[in-house]
């Protein structure tokens, strides 16, 4: 395997180093190096380019598209850096990558180097931080001092079961199944025997339990092993236990017996029928189901759209949203990939909803059925959500 970067593409001086502009030679110039990998014997190759779209004639394409053929693995994000931050970074950057299912056996997701060890990051968010990578398929490559290592932190990087996952045949990483924010995640993905691997994350930095209740994965029962603490609880429907923060539950599931479908329906509601207000606008969308879409939401003129006439059974309602977010952040640049809204229903308080980025491309690239608890509906009659 090697690694072919794609610093200083254009010049050898400073301000060349490590661009993170689209660029339409990508393809062209991988290739290149692929096949001549390919001629001498040398069949792995990682694309090292940040994240970074390739441009065409049709928009953006994002790397876990366009390197699909002309190399093993492709990094999903630009580089990780010691804290937190970081990590969460790259974490709601590969949310979009892992619900692909593009990446598989050949062709894997690369979420840069583990940080466990390193400064500026709590033990518990280390040890989540290992989690999410061995589960997402990324290569588990260590970055510091190992003769420095706590037992500890040893332990984390030795866990066997992790790793089995990280290297289970089927190479399909967690997919993110529901968000909520501020509060917690929950991602899980298949194995190659049947099992399912489930993390869910604490988002709300304070020490708490956390749990896991399987109907939220469509299970009524299963045996779960968790995966920190190497114990099974047979038989079960439900798992929890007390974690720090940005700590997380790391379980396998197996003997599942799965639900039968909820026999839940939604109705599709187009937010370009909504009432728009303070700049918001509508435009147009290849991607999306009405062909449009509305923009503006927020920003400096808190553009808003008004839909009415909702109706639910329920006074807290899983919403699902269809929407786009490709406003990609790069290390050092602030963002931590996604964008936050401000939701109200029925005129109660604001609850504020984070959306992970969807990809690149800002009429295709549609994250569909995004779902988000909210609160405060009505079961009889009419509801506004703002």
């Amino acid at each position: 395997m090697i690694t072919d970067d794609n610093c200083y593409a254009d010049g050898p001086s400073a301000s060349q180093n490590a661009p993170k502009n689209s660029r339409t030679d990508f393809v062209t110039r991988f290739t290149t190096m692929w096949r001549e990998l390919q001629r001498v014997g040398i069949t792995g190759m990682l694309v090292c380019q940040w994240g970074v779209p390739y441009s065409t004639t049709s928009g953006l394409e994002g790397p876990s598209e366009w390197t699909t053929g002309i190399s093993t693995s492709f990094r999903l994000s630009d580089d990780i850096a010691t804290g937190w931050g970081n990590v969460y970074r790259i974490y709601n950057q590969a949310v979009h990558v892992a619900r692909s299912r593009l990446i598989g056996p050949g062709h894997i997701a690369d979420a840069d180097l583990l940080e466990v060890g390193n400064s500026g990051i709590t033990f518990d968010e280390q040890a989540t931080h290992f989690a999410t990578w061995a589960m997402l398929k990324s290569a588990l490559m260590i970055s510091t001092n190992v003769t420095a290592l706590s037992d500890e932190l040893v332990a984390v990087l030795q866990n066997k079961d992790l790793i089995a996952i990280n290297q289970d045949s089927a190479v399909k990483p967690i997919e993110l199944v529901q968000r909520w924010t501020s509060n917690r995640d929950l991602w899980a993905g298949d194995l190659a025997n049947g099992d399912i691997a489930v993390l869910v994350v604490d988002l709300s930095n304070v020490r708490r339990t956390l749990n896991l209740r399987l109907a939220e994965l469509g299970i009524t029962s299963a045996d779960i092993k968790d995966l920190w603490a190497s114990k099974i609880t047979e038989n079960t429907n439900s798992y929890s236990r007390q974690v720090n923060g940005h700590g997380s539950l790391a379980l396998r599931l197996s003997n599942i017996h799965y639900a039968p479908p909820s026999g839940t329906e939604y109705e599709y509601y187009s937010v370009s029928n909504g009432t728009l207000a303070s700049g918001a606008n509508i435009q147009l969308c290849a991607g999306c189901a009405s062909s449009t879409k509305v923009g503006n939401l927020g920003g400096a003129s808190n553009g808003s759209v008004t839909l009415s006439n909702i109706l639910t059974s329920q006074l807290t309602q899983v919403v699902k949203f269809n929407y786009i977010n490709c406003e990609v952040g790069y290390l050092g640049s602030g963002g931590n990939n996604e964008r936050l809204a401000s939701i109200r229903v029925n005129g109660g308080p604001a609850q504020v909803v984070s959306f992970p980025l969807s990809g690149y491309n800002w009429v295709t690239d549609i994250y569909v059925g995004y779902g988000v608890e909210l609160s405060g509906f009505k079961t009889e009659g009419p509801n506004k959500i703002v």
